[in-house]
Order: structure tokens, then sequence, then C-alpha cells
């Protein structure tokens, strides 16, 4: 069965839209909820607080009787274009077929923000529309901008009617923009990922949906990869679209523990495993409460029992750990140079992963464009006084600067670090990538505790949120882990392109690829006449020279020269003044 994915109903807080083309014309939003003869459909404005972030959703695994349906509901991705500098981000479409239910509550919530992310939208339909449903109902909103992008979301909701009611949860990652554009405007299908949502509603079961690509680009398969992270088991299965325009639908039986999903779509212009997958959060799927039972028979009995209730009490706080980490929500600001087009990339990768695991990752170019006043340095005094870490990232000194349009921001970090270190409120580390140098860290940064990219990119996680117990917020690293390849790769062929000129401490020999000795013969005809040209050829362990017209010791040079010649020795490199007859 499908799930309802009524995300966009919510989307007046977080989306930007005009709002005659975010619903149809027979919907209408009110404060109350109020019909009169001409309305079918009424939507109540946002409701945000606490009482949206306390409401509970507790029929996740109900269903509506045998007598009814569940809704089939279709979201898909798609690009908008705003203008500007930075003018495409990723929207979202929601189709529903019949509405034939009285009502739905939704909430909307970024997975680790819910405080301040939360959002609740009540909705109605006329009771008509059990009898006569409403046809192509459909919400669609884009995201104001793309720092949405890469981010994974949570979306419960109620659907009841009269007779029944019953909930469901979403979880899905917002897709970047790039990666959709690439195949519908290039087509370049390698680095096409599809968008994909998962039903977690039930308890050992998960339920994929995957929005296929048009069947004109020649992708009729996709191949998924379910993966439980504790015990490494992999389900591998290849998904047919059916060319029917509806979405691809799979449900997969998960063990315990952390499960992610890959998808990647089937192309002949891609390698054998597909082009370029999509990840979908991690699922964490919960083990069934165990009873306790205690029969104390004797006083044998108590010291086990004893022990039991430790173990339990030790699992609570870890498991209170875990809800802590959720409610946690660390700000970091990324400092570096962009010296690279390849590292300022890394840098972006490195920060979207680090949002996907519950880390306000803060950068100069997602950010600067989405605050209010688009002032670099004001954002950069901003960001680094919200910051509880700051993290310095080793950057390769190419002598030049990516075409960019922020530069000498890290600059004015370290400027601000120098003012502010002494305070003691915040936190510093470094990063070295193996594409850098060590010297290539800020010396100002060179004391902090440095990890080294990627094997420590799970340690710097666990260091940020103080906690090991993270893994929930643990998302894929393999976009990051690629672009450090990709930039390893540019920075070795921009070696290789460089002419490197050797030094040559020793000035008066010749260079060390032409090892041979000069040989030079003056011979003065007669006294008064010009001097001949010196006759110059290569000699291999000869030297031959004129000691007496270099005139060491200041004399005269009357009468005939004579001409004096020293042989090397063979293995020798002693030079012997005795012999030079001063």
């Amino acid at each position: 069965m499908l799930p309802i994915s009524l995300l966009l109903f919510i989307s007046f807080v977080v989306f930007q839209a005009d709002a005659s083309k975010c619903y149809p014309d027979y919907c209408r939003t009110v404060k109350n909820f109020e019909f009169t003869p001409q309305d079918v459909c009424l939507i109540e404005k946002v409701q945000r607080g606490q009482d949206c972030l306390e409401k509970r959703f507790d029929l996740m695994s109900h269903v509506p009787p045998n007598s009814d349906r569940i809704v089939e509901v279709f979201l898909t991705a798609y690009i908008k274009d705003f203008g500007g500098v930075n003018p495409k981000a990723t929207a979202l479409n929601l189709t529903i077929d019949n509405v034939d239910f009285a009502g739905l509550t939704t909430r909307f919530q970024g997975l680790g923000d819910e405080s301040a992310t939360s959002a609740c939208r009540h909705a109605k339909f006329h009771h008509n529309v059990t009898q006569f449903p409403l046809t192509d109902f459909h919400v669609s909103c884009p995201f104001s901008n793309y720092s949405f992008e890469m981010v994974s979301y949570r979306l419960e909701y109620a659907i009841y009617n009269d007779t029944y009611e019953y909930s469901r949860k979403l979880l899905f990652l917002v897709p970047d923009h790039r990666f959709l554009e690439t195949a519908t405007e290039n087509n370049n299908l390698t680095l096409f990922s599809p968008f994909i949502y998962t039903d977690v509603s039930e308890e050992t079961s998960v339920g994929l949906y995957i929005q296929p690509i048009s069947r004109k680009y020649n992708v009729t398969q996709y191949k998924v990869w379910a993966i439980n992270r504790g015990t490494n088991h992999t389900q591998v299965v290849v998904l047919e679209d059916s060319g029917k325009n509806h979405h691809i639908h799979h449900k997969f039986i998960m063990g315990d523990g952390e499960n992610v999903i890959h998808v990647a779509a089937l192309h002949p212009t891609c390698p054998n495993n597909g082009c370029r997958n999509t990840t979908s959060p991690v699922i964490n799927i919960l083990p069934p409460p165990g009873r306790l039972y205690i029969m104390i028979i004797s006083v044998v009995w108590i010291p086990p029992v004893i022990l039991y209730l430790i173990l339990r009490y030790f699992q609570y706080i870890k498991k209170r750990e875990f809800l802590l980490a959720q409610a946690r929500k660390p700000k970091c600001l990324l400092v570096y140079s962009p010296t690279h087009m390849a590292h300022v990339n890394v840098m972006l990768d490195l920060a979207r992963y680090l949002k996907c695991c519950n880390i306000d990752a803060m950068i100069d170019n997602e950010d600067i464009p989405c605050s209010e006043h688009k002032d670099p340095y004001l954002w950069c005094n901003e960001s680094y006084a919200r910051a509880d870490i700051i993290i310095i990232a080793a950057s390769p000194d190419t002598g030049r600067i990516a075409p960019i349009m922020y530069r000498n921001l890290d600059k004015h970090v370290m400027a601000l670090l120098k003012e502010n270190f002494c305070r003691g409120n915040k936190k510093y580390y470094a990063l070295q990538f193996p594409y850098c140098k060590p010297d290539d860290i800020p010396k100002e940064a060179r004391h902090f505790k440095q990890f080294s990219m990627p094997e420590d990119l799970d340690k710097l996680v666990r260091t940020i949120h103080q906690n090991d117990y993270i893994n929930y917020f643990r998302a894929w690293d393999r976009d990051f882990v690629d672009s450090i390849q990709i930039a390893s790769m540019q920075m070795y062929i921009s070696e290789r392109s460089t002419p490197s000129t050797e030094e040559n401490d020793d000035f008066l020999l010749p260079n060390d690829k032409d090892k041979t000795v000069v040989e030079i013969k003056a011979v003065i005809e007669t006294q008064g006449e010009k001097k001949s040209p010196p006759i110059i050829r290569s000699a291999p362990k000869m030297f031959k020279t004129d000691i007496e017209e270099l005139n060491l010791l200041g004399e005269s040079n009357d009468g005939d020269i004579e001409t004096q010649s020293f042989n090397a020795q063979a293995g020798g490199s002693k030079f012997c003044i005795d012999t030079l007859n001063l």
C-alpha cells in the first residue's frame, strides 16, 4: 500500500511560493474550519510551538476497515528556477488521485532539529467527498533555497473519517538539484540519482518508493541494496519500471538495528552497479520490548535479579543519551581557503554530511546567499559568534584562488580566533586531507586536535556530539569520500602539469644531469697580441686551466705562460694546493 506524503501542506513555513500554485483552486486557507456551501476543501494555517511538538501519532500500524481503501499518493521531485545568483533548487510535487476521507493532520520535522522545525497543519474536506471523491488533488511548492537539500526529514500524518483513523511515518532525503538537472538537461545519466522515500510505519518492514525517470532516457531498471549496518546483511534486488508513470514500490523485511537503503539507476553508460546511488536516511529498527519476569524462590536468586536490573538500568541510560543526542544540534563553522575548486567541493560535501549527522554546519558558499544581509564579513562575524565549534581545514597551496564569490574569509576568521581564543568558550579542531601537506594547516591551528579525512570522519562526528551513541544520525559518506578522491587526482594532475625547476646550490659546477668537466685551454701566441678565444669542449674527468692566468697572488703576467693540467684521480675528490705551483 502507498502512503500519503502531504509534506507540502505545511510548506508555507519552510517554502516560499505563490499560494495559488500550491494547491487546487477548490481549496481555501482559513483560520477556523467553517464550511460554506461552496467549500469542499479547507486548509488551516501552519501551527508551531510546543503543542505541535508534543502531538502524538499513535496509530502507526493501523489501517482502515476492509471496506475502505488506502489512499494512493505520489511524491515527486523536480527543479525550480528562481532566477538570481543561486536560481535553482529542489521542489516537491504531491498528487492524490482520490480524496475520500474527512480530514488529515500532518507534522513535518527535520531529523535532529524537531524543536525548531516542527510544523503542524490540519485539513478538512466536505462530507460529500466520501460519496463523490475529489480527483487530481495536488500540492506543489518549491523549497525557498537549496540549503534544504541533502538534509533528512520526517513526515508524520494521520487520516481520519467517521469510522476510522490511521497514521503513517515517512523518511526521505531532499535530493540535490544538480544530480536531477544533470540527467534532464545534459542527458548525462552517470551522475543521476533518483528521488526515494521510505515508509517506516511498520515495526519490522520498510516500504521503499522510487520516483522513476522518464522512459525516454532508456532507464527501465533500478538496483536496490538494503543493508543492516550491525550484521552487514545485504538484500539486493532489481526493480522494474512498469512505465505507468507510477512510483516503484517494494517492501523489505529488515532486522534490528541500523538499516540503510541505496538505490541506483541501471543504464548502459553507467558501471555494472548502476549510476550514482541515492541513500535513504538511517532506518532504526528497535527490537521488541522484553518482558520482565521476576520469581524469587530463595535468596540464591537475588544476585542474578540485581544484575539484571542493573543491566536494564544501563540500557535505559543509553537510550536516554540517544534521545538527548536527538535534541542537541551543535553549531559548527567550517573554515578553509578556496585555493582550488576541487577543495571547495570537498568542503561543501563535508558540510552536507555534517548536516545529515544532526550538526548545524555553517559554510560560506551555501549560507551567505541565504542570509538576510548577504554580507560575507557580517555573516562571518555572526557565524563565529554562534558557533560552538570552529573547524579549520588544511587547504592545498596552489598559489591561486578558485573562481568563487567569497574570498579571504579564512583570514578574517583567523583574526577573530586570535582575539577570542583566550575566552575559552569554543572548541577548535583541525582537518587534514590526503592531498594536503602538514604545513597547509594554518599556523594558528597546528596545535589543535587534528582529524585525518576521511579515516577519522566518524570520530569527528562523535567528538562534536560528545557522545558515542549517535549512529542514528550517521549518513552515507560516499559523496564526501568520492570528492576527496577527485580532489586528490586533480591536485596530482596540476602538479604534473606545472614545470618544476631544480635548485642547484653549487653555482660553480654544471648541473647534476650533465656530469662532465669542462677543459679550458687558453693559448697566447705573442705578448701584446690579442688573446684568442678559448676552446671549450666536453672531456670526461679532465680539467685543464692556465693557473697563472688566474693571478691568484696578484703578480704580473710577464713572459710565456706555461699550461698546467690537472687529472682527476679515480675515486678521489681532494684538492691539493701544492699541485698548483704557486
